[in-house]
């Protein structure tokens, strides 16, 4: 008995969400969005790779779906390499999830970049406003919630360097365990130094115009990469294979700049 009334608490609570769903403080209505099904409401489950940890404990403010988290992930990697401005990244890792929309992506992402990091879009006030779960939030909430994921995942895929801060770190969690990253960068004459610590046996594929630096080791523990002669204001990736994710490489980058920006 108790269990059905549960059942039918939820399904009522559903029809109600669906009937008036809950706004973000800065809407005042409901908008209508594109109504072709999301790619992720439709996907299979896919398999766990050794990436996924990190992307489980992202600073959003409800959980989401793994099979979102993928396909953001996926698309973030490609994103990540090029050299388009901060907000067109954004809408470009999310747009995939909702087919038709990129007009009200556009203005979202506008919205995502000028909050800071610690925002109030991410504040205790704000999730109580919103459903437990992903699937229930209106398409706004949902692009919002993608686009702090997105912007979380590229800014950690991301290492900055110039000649006054010359050392950049970075830690990307796997299921075999922590990934650390360190990029230094001593000096304005196109030398690049990547020394990395791996939680397992893997490899790194440091990718330059001309050059290319490879290393790998057959157990855990300290490897690094290195390349001269980079150009400033470029952006370099950095390829990185764990054991058993042959087929999925995370790929970060690196940015040496001439000068703080």
């Amino acid at each position: 008995m108790q269990d059905r009334f549960h059942s039918l608490l939820k399904r009522r609570l559903r029809s109600e969400i669906e009937r008036k769903p809950p706004l973000f403080p800065w809407e005042t209505e409901v908008y209508e969005y594109d109504s072709e099904t999301p790619d992720w409401a439709t996907s299979d489950l896919v398999p766990a790779t050794p990436w996924i940890t990190q992307l489980q404990n992202l600073n959003v403010p409800i959980p989401m779906p793994e099979n979102v988290l993928s396909q953001l992930f996926d698309r973030c990697l490609e994103v990540v390499q090029s050299s388009l401005r901060e907000g067109t990244k954004l809408v470009q890792a999310v747009e995939g999830l909702f087919p038709g929309n990129t007009p009200a992506l556009n203005q979202l992402a506008g919205l995502v970049l000028t909050s800071p990091a610690r925002s109030p879009l991410r504040s205790p006030e704000i999730a109580s406003r919103l459903p437990e779960d992903y699937s229930t939030a209106t398409p706004s909430q949902q692009m919002v919630v993608s686009m702090l994921a997105a912007r979380e995942i590229l800014e950690t895929l991301t290492l900055s360097v110039s000649p006054n801060e010359p050392r950049a770190e970075r830690q990307w969690n796997t299921t075999a365990g922590p990934l650390q990253l360190t990029a230094e960068y001593p000096s304005p004459t196109g030398q690049l130094r990547i020394q990395s610590q791996l939680p397992c046996s893997g490899s790194l594929r440091f990718q330059g115009a001309e050059a290319q630096s490879i290393a790998e080791r057959s157990s855990p523990g300290s490897l690094s990469v290195e390349l001269f002669d980079l150009a400033p204001n470029q952006i370099y990736p950095l390829e990185i294979r764990l054991a058993g994710s042959e087929q999925t490489p995370i790929v970060f980058v690196v940015h040496p700049t001439t000068s703080d920006v």
